[in-house]
């Protein structure tokens, strides 16, 4: 629902009375000119603008009506939010920001199930102090599971595709080799062991 100009006068008095402690505006009776006010600030409460309540509710402050027709209203969050888009809405645009060229040395990967599981193990070996732990582990924090499969997409430096592949080595020494070779098809040659 678009709000007329007379809700939106009405939440900028709310949002004057928000300013003064203790935020709360007071409206009055069902004749003349209140009654375009009251069905105003009704149609701000409905839209969760304002908080509404009858002006003689007990701890309220400010001034009480007789006969219960007044009404105290206090803008939201929403309602702050609404003005500030309002008077920004006709502004131009913030530019995007240019897109940065993506670093050629990054490989964009897609590891299977079988591949994320040997890293997850080498990350657990205990007091493990090898130089690859960290390109490993960074590997794995940012590796994302892809919808509906079981492969795992990430972006790796150099570094840490020769991390995963000397892990991906020792998983072949300790008897499956099968995603040391699917690797090796997909990312390149075999990484020569340290000596």
């Amino acid at each position: 629902m678009s709000l007329l100009p007379d809700q939106w006068s009405l939440l900028e008095e709310l949002e004057a009375a928000h300013a003064d402690a203790p935020g709360w505006l007071h409206g009055g009776h069902e004749e003349g000119d209140n009654r375009r006010r009251n069905s105003a600030v009704q149609a701000l409460a409905r839209e969760q603008l304002c908080e509404l309540t009858p002006a003689g509710h007990p701890g309220l402050p400010g001034p009480r009506g007789g006969g219960g027709a007044g009404w105290a209203a206090r803008i939201t969050t929403d309602g702050v939010l609404a003005l500030q888009y309002r008077r920004r809405r006709n502004q131009p645009a913030p530019a995007p920001h240019p897109v940065q060229a993506a670093d050629p040395a990054l490989v964009p990967m897609e590891l299977l199930d079988s591949e994320i599981e040997p890293l997850r193990r080498f990350l657990a070996i205990p007091d493990l102090s090898d130089a690859r732990l960290v390109p490993v582990r960074d590997v794995v924090e940012q590796a994302r599971a892809m919808p509906g499969g079981r492969r795992w997409q990430l972006t790796a430096t150099p570094q840490q595709v020769e991390a995963i592949s000397f892990v991906l080595r020792l998983e072949a020494l300790a008897g499956n080799a099968r995603a040391w070779h699917r690797f090796l098809r997909e990312y390149g040659p075999p990484i020569q062991p340290a000596r």
